[in-house]
């Protein structure tokens, strides 16, 4: 099919647009994985000043007079087109960035650039106070967010929309306490019946070379490319596509915790798959992104879960891993391993939690930052919220 001429010049005023975002996402995730504390306050300038250039690019009149023309020749286009498709979410991005200032977004992506390398000092000392100012200033900031994209019914909803377009908070609502519904009593049960297997051999010291190298296997026979991506450290786990030849994603390893870098890498891993399967024909456009987080996170929690913690998974790669770590696991069966790393407990870390107290995090979350945005609750009050509704007498959710 040949592409309509005013679809191929928008298409190459988008890609140039992805390129700018492109080397913002390499600036953010070499502050995450190499950077020296040192380059934080220019990295964040940095981040600046591309956040707002390629907003102004993309909210110009040039582009839009482009998409307008592209819209003219669309409407005789198969809808289910990949360049019909181009159009239709051209046009929602568009309608969505115009309602934010230039200056917005450059002061938005410099504070969150700051208050990242604030987190990563904070973090290792549990040092909320050190860390709240900045935790004060991206509430405001997502407020104003939620405010200049306007909403209805409530700011989430406006936030919301970015990530999963066209959901509604009390949608949300709805399917969550349904969901509170049958896993707080399961999750409870499970708690009260006790431990099926002493795990305690998983807190044995396992060294970081023998947990990547692992690691790194089994992303591999998962289908990842190395040779479009890389594995790397960061604080805490995350993937990051810059184009479909190059998606990297990180873990965290701990001594004497080895599920939180394997399961971490095969979390990643599923993310960083997706993206590296989208066709090259999208290449340096909207449609070159996820359908949606829900969608992307389906597919990292698949390879975790559905497949890293099934017992054909295991009864397949624990040979392998014993060889890694012979002292630690040389003699551990496999199916006390794959009781041990299904097993179920309540714990503070949404990215080491198990399959079936995971989606309670996330439940409380939401709930939280609903009280942010509607100013309920404060910055600091948080971590009193946060301990009261993480124990188990806590009426709406237990975790």
């Amino acid at each position: 099919m040949t592409i309509p001429k005013p679809i191929e010049l928008l298409k190459t005023r988008l890609g140039t647009i992805h390129d700018v975002n492109s080397a913002a996402a390499v600036l953010r995730w070499d502050q995450e994985t190499k950077m020296p504390s040192g380059g934080a306050k220019g990295r964040a300038e940095q981040l600046a000043t591309l956040a707002r250039l390629a907003h102004q690019m993309f909210v110009s009149a040039d582009t839009q007079q482009l998409l307008a023309a592209a819209e003219e020749v669309a409407g005789s286009l198969d809808p289910d087109s990949d360049e019909a498709g181009l159009v239709r979410m051209t046009r929602r991005d568009f309608d969505i960035a115009s309602k934010l200032p230039a200056e917005f977004v450059a002061e938005r992506a410099r504070a969150r650039s700051l208050s990242t390398e604030a987190w990563r000092e904070a973090r290792p000392h549990n040092d909320f106070a050190g860390y709240r100012p900045w935790l004060e200033r991206m509430v405001d900031y997502t407020r104003r967010t939620a405010d200049y994209l306007g909403y209805t019914e409530h700011p989430y909803d406006a936030l919301l929309d970015l990530y999963e377009p066209h959901m509604k908070t009390r949608e949300v609502d709805a399917l969550f306490a349904r969901l509170r519904e049958v896993t707080v009593p399961l999750v409870n049960a499970i708690v009260e019946r006790g431990p099926v297997v002493d795990a305690g051999f998983l807190a044995l010291e396992y060294d970081r070379d023998g947990q990547r190298t692992f690691g790194l296997m089994v992303a591999e026979a998962f289908g990842y490319d190395f040779t479009r991506g890389r594995l790397d450290e960061s604080p805490h786990p995350f993937a990051s596509g810059f184009n479909t030849g190059d998606v990297r994603i990180t873990t965290r390893y701990f001594p004497n915790f080895l599920p939180a870098a394997i399961f971490g890498i095969f979390h990643e891993a599923g993310h960083a798959m997706y993206e590296q399967g989208v066709s090259p024909a999208l290449e340096r456009t909207p449609l070159a992104r996820g359908a949606s987080l829900g969608v992307h996170e389906s597919q990292s929690r698949m390879w975790e879960n559905l497949v890293g913690r099934s017992r054909p998974f295991w009864e397949h790669f624990f040979p392998k891993l014993q060889e890694q770590f012979p002292k630690q696991l040389g003699r551990i069966d496999v199916d006390t391993f794959y009781k041990a790393v299904n097993s179920v407990q309540p714990s503070p870390i949404r990215v080491e939690a198990d399959e079936v107290t995971y989606n309670l995090h996330i439940m409380l979350r939401f709930e939280l930052e609903k009280q942010l945005l509607e100013g309920k609750l404060a910055a600091e009050d948080l971590p009193e919220a946060w301990n009261g509704c993480s124990k188990p007498r806590c009426g709406r959710i237990p975790v």
